[in-house]
């Protein structure tokens, strides 16, 4: 695991958007991410979105790390995570 890359535990689920978002600092930034409720149920299987994602924290995280060290945010600078 990237020890620069630490989570914060603020997720909060957007309706509008439906996705679970999150934060994580990358040596001081702050960065938002987030996996949609398709994603969360592809991954983990169907539920409450912020139990699933709290279920599955571990997994997610590491999917964020991912998507961070590769550089894959998107137009407005959030990480979207997906397969």
């Amino acid at each position: 695991m990237n020890q620069a890359i630490q989570f914060i535990e603020d997720e909060y689920f957007d309706s509008e958007r439906q996705a679970v978002f999150f934060s994580a600092l990358d040596n001081g930034r702050k960065l938002a991410c987030a996996i949609s409720i398709a994603e969360l149920s592809s991954h983990f299987g169907e539920g409450e979105p912020l139990a699933l994602f709290d279920q599955n924290r571990w997994d997610i995280e590491e999917m964020a790390e991912k998507a961070i060290t590769s550089e894959l945010d998107d137009s407005n600078g959030d990480y979207w995570l997906s397969k």
